[in-house]
This record gives structure tokens, sequence and C-alpha cells, in this order.
């Protein structure tokens, strides 16, 4: 296994290491917006328009990152994050803090298309190993991180925290433009580069793309399982944020040896055990009888969405090899459009219809989805019967 010398993962493990010295999740985002005194009602508007910024983020991540290359399009996303996290700390308003948080959540998602396809390209048939020993990284330094960073606003105050990070960021963007190599994008034939259309013709690419959205939209409970682990347990915040980290400790654990797996038997195979694991997760959360069992429960379901982690990569592994970065982009816009839709219509669902029916609901969503990228799998497979596939070269 030669992917930890490579200097593209190197670059990538030293941006995981320094995000996550100062890692801001969202029970730490949701206390820095409501410090300026925003109303749930305002927040939930700007959740749910971070999710729409995220959307079109993708999907001009995965275009530029086919257009003029995944290595400068990193670069931009990263300078967009840093002048976010530097609007943030010098925000006195909760519109201009909701302004710069929606520029963050875009940068972010024109990151993410954007390393996948790098990443495959220079580490081929380990991408799936490669990614999950950058995450179990960034779940590894986060869990130390989120607490220091709560300790730095308790002393200074939120500026300070996003200073900080802001700082971090000048740093990483420094190294990534050291370390990270050009990407030759594969031309379709007689140099004529692969447009959107190529991407949407992709038959297996869309079923992938459905089987993510239809899991997002309907297991939108992963937003309001707490409201149903108070009202069982009386459970209090600390054992509300033992959730937050069963989840990270859980992915620091197996998204490493999922990928590695994934990379042997197969990216949509694990995807889509993965899938079914969430399913089943949800179905028997309600049905513990206690709450160390609900725990145990969780970390099924944590152990299931570690697994399908991997169909962010299988969705470029189905893709031509020009429309790699488009492949990543549709595929990251179609999981965050879901998660708009139903994190938006999960509250009112959750409210009128109860809790139970929100996990089952959620359980139907991800096996739907399950069989959803079996399917895509095997249309893939037919099809590269009779075309092949294809790779990138980089310099």
């Amino acid at each position: 296994m030669k992917f930890p010398r490579n200097r593209a993962v190197l670059a990538f493990l030293l941006l995981n290491l320094l995000a996550g010295v100062l890692f801001v999740g969202g029970a730490l985002l949701v206390s820095f917006m409501r410090s300026f005194g925003t109303t749930p009602a305002q927040l939930g508007l700007l959740l749910g328009a971070g999710w729409g910024a995220s959307v079109f983020g993708a999907l001009a991540g995965g275009h530029l990152a086919d257009s003029i290359g995944p290595r400068k399009t990193i670069l931009l996303s990263i300078t967009l994050i840093a002048l976010g996290l530097l609007g943030k700390a010098l925000s006195r308003h909760w519109l201009q803090a909701g302004a710069w948080y929606l520029l963050g959540m875009g940068a972010q998602a024109v990151f993410s298309p954007a390393g996948r396809a790098l990443l495959k390209a220079v580490v081929g048939d380990e991408v799936g190993s490669s990614l999950g020993f950058l995450n179990a990284t960034l779940s590894a330094t986060g869990i130390p991180g989120a607490a220091l960073s709560g300790w730095i606003v308790g002393r200074w105050g939120w500026p300070s925290l996003f200073i900080g990070k802001f700082a971090i960021y000048l740093v990483a963007l420094s190294l990534l433009f050291l370390l990270l190599p050009e990407v030759i994008a594969e031309v379709k034939g007689h140099g004529e580069k692969a447009r959107w259309q190529d991407a949407l013709s992709s038959q297996a690419l869309l079923w992938v793309c459905i089987s993510v959205f239809v899991l997002t939209t309907g297991a939108y409970c992963h937003s309001f399982y707490p409201y149903f682990v108070q009202e069982r347990f009386a459970a209090d915040v600390q054992a509300l944020a033992l959730f937050d980290s069963i989840y990270n400790a859980v992915w620091m654990l197996s998204n490493w040896p999922a990928g590695l797996l994934a990379d042997r038997v197969g990216r949509g195979r694990v995807a889509t055990i993965g899938y079914a694991l969430m399913g089943t997760g949800w179905l028997l959360f309600p049905l513990a009888p206690l709450l160390p069992t609900t725990y145990l429960v969780y970390a099924l379901y944590c152990l299931g969405n570690s697994m399908g982690f991997y169909a962010s990569v299988f969705a470029m592994d189905v893709a031509a090899g020009a429309i790699k970065g488009r492949a990543a982009g549709l595929f990251d816009a179609a999981m965050y459009l879901g998660s708009s839709v139903g994190d938006g219509v999960g509250g009112l669902l959750w409210q009128r219809l109860g809790a139970r029916f929100s996990f089952a609901l959620a359980a139907l969503a991800n096996f739907l989805g399950s069989l959803l990228l079996f399917w895509a799998g095997k249309h893939r497979a037919s099809v590269d019967e009779t075309k092949g596939t294809g790779h990138s070269a980089y310099l």
C-alpha cells in the first residue's frame, strides 16, 4: 500500500489535520448563530439556504474540476473558505454571519468533488483506502478539536475562534499550493472535452444520484432524533453529546477498513451494504428499550453511514474518465438537494405524523436507496461489457 507516500495524499492529510485542530460541527455552528439572537425560524432559513448553496457549489466544483482542473478548483475553494471564516469573525449581525456561512457552505461543496477527482486520478484503484485514511484522520483530530474550539469560545469569544481558523486555512492553502499535483483531464475523443450532457446521459450515474437523493430525502430523522431521545429517556445534553462522539469514533475506526474493502470488492458493493445497515439502524432505533441499547443501534447506523460514503466514489467509477469531476459534483448536488427537501419538510412530518413514522420512512428510504445503488452497479456491469472503462493521467 503506497498511497500514504503520495504527495497529494500528504497534502490532504495535512489539510485534515489542520482543519481538525479547531473543529466546528453542527452544534457549535448553531450556538454561533444563536449568539446573534437568531430565532428558530431565522436559523432554519439559513440552514435551508446553506443546503441550497451546497447544491450550486457541488455542480460548480464538478464543472470546474473538469474544465480548469481539480488543483486550481481546490485552491479556489480553500481561498473562499478562508474568506468565509474571516467574515464570520468580523460579523456583527446574524445576516452578515449568515451570508458568510452561505459562502463557506458553497465553497466546501466546490472542494468535495474536485478533491475526490484529483485523488482518484493520482492513486487510481486505491482511492477508497486513501479516502478512508483521510476521513479517519479528520474524525480522530476533530474529537479533541471540537473541545478546543468550545474552550476558546468560552475564554475569548467567537471572533477569536474564527480568526484562528482563518490563519490555519491560510497555512493549509500554502501547503496545498506546494504539494498538489496538476491533473491532466482525459478528453472524450479527438480533442473534444466532455460536457454535462455526457454526465446526464450516463444511466448508471443517474441511478447512483437518484439513490442518494431518495435516501437523504426520506432519512430526515438524522436531524430530529434528539427530540425522540430526550422525550423517551429524559436525556440531558451530555447524554445527547455522546451520540456525536459515537459518530466520530465509528467513522475513525471503520472508514479506513471500509475503504480498503471497497477497493478490493467494489465501492458500489460496500456502499450498498452501508445503505442497508443505515436502514436497519433507523428501523431498530425506536425499538431500543434502554438508552445504552439506543447507543448501540446508533453505532450500527454510523457504521452504515461510514460504508455508504463510498457511493460518492462509486459515482466516479461508473462515469467516463473525462467527467469524473462532473460525476462527483452531480452526486453531491443530489445529496444536498435531498437533504434540503428532507429537512425542509421533515420537521412538519415529525410533528404531525410522529417519530415512529419518521424512523420507518427513513428505513424505507435507505432500503430503497440500497436497491437503486445495486441496480446502478448491475447497469454499469452491462455497459462495461460493451464499452470498457477509462482512466486519467496526472503530472
